[in-house]
Parts: structure tokens; C-alpha cells; sequence
């Protein structure tokens, strides 16, 4: 259960009805998971996109909507909270996406959180990098981790594009680290038919080398000059002709034009990054400020880009639209009791459930 990578899903609204049972469910179906195969495999398993796509099916939402990612681990976030099992989540939507530093302190007054200060790493670096290094017209508004005791942990982010009404989500994984070039190893997803400013890609190495040089090497003036030059020649060509061809098109979207200016004091903050790992958390930085390095790294040093999309689905319990048909709350509920009476039958001598529950974990892992 190595893949992790990114799932488009429609924006959804509305109340959902079953938030209890969901609570109740998913929490014992995390307690039977850890009891059968640990902490540390629980964890790497949210890594993995139609995983836990599936996870939120069995929980009674539907496979392609955006709430399956927020209902489902705000909903283990609390049938987590101060439980014996040795897994926790913690951000969420808004605001929630800035308690994660607060939430780790919390936690760890009943789960020993090893690397607490690596957490608020990859927690600030893994949203830069899915806002700011891949441009790809969606913002991300939810932002969650899923951790466990032994500093094991799972990177959930979700964007939004608000003309299209959908929304895309990102999955890390430690078992990879919180990288800038591939973070993503194998994306679900359907491509962009517009082109997309990918900075993790590979073929932008370069680009990204160059970026460090240029804020160590040139005044903040000065690069918001070679900014102006760079605009001058995008209108005289559109885009990068070659790698827009490349992609299908000679426009540059809205969201991927070049910004009036870069904020010169952002820029003076980020001279001395040792690389563009360390520029993406600089106080400031954002996507125009990458945008506005890209494309100066680019058409005056000639520099490559990606302009490429990195991106390549059963019912348990019915689901809150009622398609295909409404949610069982009640077999909900008797269900999360049949896992939780597994775990301590197993636990007290009796590993019959637990090895059914193996078996079950074998055709679905």
C-alpha cells in the first residue's frame, strides 16, 4: 500500500444525516485495522486514494464528492480523540488547517508523538507544495494528518476550483517524505485539459535550481525588472510555444498569468533559502511569487518547465444522496458493535474474528 497520488471529486453541500454513525463506525473499523495490522499499515493505508475513497463508501458517501474527504476524517478525527488506539487525526477545513500545531501538542498528552516538530514540517511544506509548486487552478482549503504514535503519518489535502465546482485531492505518505520533485508517486485523477504549472515535476529541476541562484544572486529591484522583461516576451510568443504545444494549447489560463509585481521584502526574506524546498515555507511566499520566479528562471535564462497535469472506482452501507439507495444507519451502528466485540474477543483469546477479519482485510488491501 505504497501508492498515494490525487482524486477529483464534485463539490457537494448539505447536512449529513448519518454523522454519528459515521463517528461510531469509523472508529472501529480503525480499532479492528490497527488490532489486525498495526498502527504504522493503518496509517499508510489513507495514502492510497480510492482506499480510502472506499473507506468513505462503506461509511455512506458517495465514491466521487467532495465531502468524503471532509465528513469522513472529520468524523474519525473525533471517534478518535482521546480512545486507546494509537492513531489520531488532526486539521481539517478553513481555519481547522492552522490548529494542526496546537492539535499535536493536545494529543500528545495521551499519545507519545514522536518528531513533533517534523510533523509541523511536512504539515506546512506538503500544503505550499500542493498550493504554490503544483498550479493546477485548485486551492487547497482542507488540509488533515493522519498519525500514529511512532511518527508514521499520512499528508490528506484537498483544493478547490470554484468555476468548475470541483475539487482534487492530494495524498502523501511518510514511507516517501515530504519531497518537492514527485511527491505524488502515482496520481488518480483525470488530466487537466488546460495546462498546468507543475514545479515537482522532474523536467523542472532546473527551473527550481536556478530560482535559489537568482534570489541569492540578484537584488529584489532587480528581479521584479527581469519580471516586466519576461511579461514583454510572453506577449510576443503567448505562451512557451514549444511546451504549450506540447500540451494541447497556446493560452495561458487566468490563474497561471504571470503576477504585476513580487513583493520586494518577501523576496529579500527568501535570499538566503538553501533550496526551493525551503523557499515554498518562507513567511510570504505564495503561488504568484512562484509564478513571478518561474517564468523570470524560464524566458530570460531559458530554464525548463512542466507545463503537464501529473495526474493518471461498491456501496457497504447506501449513501447520504440516496443513490443507490438511502444509508442503513442502524446496520451502520451494528456493525461498528461486531468489530469492536472482534477486537476483544481477539484480545482476550479468542482470535477466530480477528483472523475472519484478516482474510477480509486480504482481499481489499
Amino acid at each position: 500500500m505504497k501508492r498515494v497520488g490525487t482524486a477529483k471529486l464534485w463539490l457537494v453541500s448539505g447536512t449529513v444525516p448519518h454523522y454519528r454513525e459515521m463517528v461510531e463506525l469509523g472508529r472501529e473499523i480503525t480499532r479492528a485495522l490497527v488490532e489486525a495490522c498495526g498502527p504504522e499499515e493503518t496509517v499508510r493505508r489513507f495514502a492510497d486514494p480510492t482506499w480510502l475513497t472506499a473507506l468513505a463508501c462503506a461509511l455512506g458517501f458517495e465514491w466521487d464528492t467532495s465531502g468524503q474527504t471532509t465528513i469522513t476524517l472529520k468524523a474519525l478525527k473525533e471517534g478518535l480523540w482521546e480512545t486507546d488506539i494509537p492513531v489520531r487525526v488532526v486539521g481539517g477545513k478553513g481555519e481547522e488547517m492552522r490548529w494542526v500545531t496546537y492539535e499535536l501538542v493536545r494529543i500528545g498528552r495521551d499519545l507519545s508523538i514522536r518528531d513533533r516538530d517534523e510533523l509541523e514540517r511536512v504539515s506546512k511544506l506538503t500544503c505550499s507544495v500542493d498550493d504554490s509548486a503544483l498550479q493546477d487552478s485548485y486551492s487547497v482549503y482542507f488540509h488533515a494528518m493522519v498519525i500514529s504514535e511512532e511518527g508514521s503519518w499520512t499528508v490528506v489535502n484537498q483544493g478547490m476550483n470554484v468555476q468548475e465546482r470541483v475539487a482534487r485531492r492530494y495524498h502523501w505518505s511518510s514511507d516517501r517524505g515530504a519531497t518537492v520533485e514527485r511527491p505524488h508517486s502515482s496520481i488518480f485523477a483525470e488530466r487537466q485539459e488546460e495546462v498546468v504549472l507543475d514545479m515537482t515535476s522532474t523536467d523542472s529541476k532546473g527551473t527550481r535550481e536556478t530560482i535559489v541562484e537568482l534570489l541569492r544572486d540578484t537584488p529584489a529591484s532587480r528581479l521584479n525588472e527581469d519580471l516586466a522583461q519576461a511579461k514583454a516576451l510572453l506577449r510576443g510568443q503567448r505562451l512557451l510555444d514549444r511546451e504549450a504545444a506540447e500540451v494541447g494549447g497556446a493560452e495561458l489560463p487566468q490563474h497561471l498569468l504571470p503576477p504585476r509585481s513580487m513583493d520586494e521584502e518577501t523576496i529579500r526574506r527568501a535570499r538566503n533559502v538553501e533550496s526551493f524546498e525551503e523557499l515554498l515555507t518562507v513567511k510570504g511566499v505564495g503561488p504568484a511569487t512562484i509564478r513571478g520566479l518561474v517564468y523570470v528562471a524560464s524566458l530570460i535564462y531559458g530554464t525548463k518547465v512542466s507545463w503537464r497535469d501529473p495526474v493518471k472506482f461498491a456501496y457497504a452501507h447506501g449513501t447520504k444522496s440516496g443513490r443507490p439507495y438511502m444509508v442503513d444507519r442502524r446496520a451502520m451502528l451494528k456493525n461498528a458493535e461486531l468489530l469492536r466485540e472482534a477486537v476483544l474477543s481477539a484480545r482476550l483469546g479468542d482470535p477466530g474474528r480477528m483472523e475472519a477479519l484478516r482474510r477480509l482485510n486480504s482481499l481489499i488491501g
